[in-house]
């Protein structure tokens, strides 16, 4: 079973309160803060727009136009898209999703590479999780006192939050283990 696709799930889960077009949904992505929580890329919805649209999950249901703006496309969830949306729903609730990185098979094989150019490669990915964990408690803060964090998005934060503090603990321990790697041996007791 895939996992749920985050894009698709913030699309027609929004669709299923309320008929939106593109530039609402984009706003009410960047007011969530999910791009830093959530692995939503902002920018992929319009795509995913079009693919929902084409898959029948979604419906132009009106094109509005205020002044001089572009006409704007209006969309609503479809019967097929409720259902979409309820899949992906339960996966997400339902199965955990820790997933591997590539960081993990980058080590094992980074043959050709000594103790020193290892340590040199994970100190930089030590300092982008460092940089990635301080974002995203800024923008955290920065949404809290915008007062545009609800329950929802402050649970998503604080579960991004979490994995990247565990992945820095997990890189503390890799530091300590990068010798044996570098030689291509086991821990020593």
């Amino acid at each position: 079973m895939r996992d749920a696709n985050p894009v698709r799930l913030l699309i027609l889960g929004l669709l299923a309160e309320a008929p939106l077009h593109g530039h609402q949904i984009r706003r009410a992505a960047d007011l969530s803060g999910i791009e830093h929580w959530g692995e939503v890329k902002v920018g992929a919805l319009y795509g995913m727009l079009r693919r929902l649209e084409a898959e029948g999950l979604i419906e132009p249901v009106r094109v509005e136009q205020e002044g001089r703006r572009p006409q704007r496309t209006v969309y609503a969830i479809t019967e097929d898209g409720q259902q979409e949306l309820a899949i992906h729903r339960d996966r997400a609730l339902t199965q955990p999703m820790l997933h591997s990185t590539t960081v993990e098979a980058a080590i094992k094989w980074s043959a050709g590479l000594d103790e020193v150019a290892l340590r040199e490669r994970l100190d930089r990915r030590r300092s982008a999780l460092v940089a990635a964990l301080t974002e995203l408690v800024a923008n955290r803060e920065l949404h809290r006192r915008e007062d545009h964090l609800s329950a929802a998005s402050l649970a998503g934060y604080r579960r991004t939050e979490l994995h990247l503090e565990a992945e820095l603990a997990w890189q503390d321990e890799l530091d300590e283990m990068l010798p044996d790697i570098a030689r291509g041996s086991g821990p020593t007791s």
